[in-house]
């Protein structure tokens, strides 16, 4: 995960917003009633390359060390790659269905 991105959740998803402790340090995540769509892009990595060899390590850390950490329980995950192999016309297509899934998710 970049840098910036775990910066971004270390300064929003906080103690009191995203999840609470109870006295008996029992964690209670406060984003039930949230979605997440995580969408993954890798320039030379195929699908079966990052689940094998990589064993989906940043899906795991973002899925289950944060969203599901804090409550979100529907996450929807999109891998995209190898971006290098795609054609003008794959990549053109992948914006277009992100952009359809954001607009679908804004509603």
């Amino acid at each position: 995960m970049p840098a910036i991105m775990k910066g971004f959740f270390d300064r929003t998803f906080l103690p009191g917003i995203a999840f609470k402790n109870d006295k008996k340090g029992d964690r209670k995540g406060l984003l039930n009633a949230k979605s997440a769509r995580i969408i993954t892009t890798a320039g030379d990595l195929s699908l079966k390359v990052y689940e094998d060899e990589y064993q989906s390590s940043g899906l795991i850390q973002l899925k289950k060390g944060i969203l599901e950490y804090c409550g979100v329980s529907h996450i929807e995950n999109h891998f995209i790659g190898p971006l290098y192999e795609l054609t003008a016309k794959e990549r053109k297509e992948w914006l277009d269905t992100i952009t359809g899934l954001a607009i679908t998710d804004s509603l």
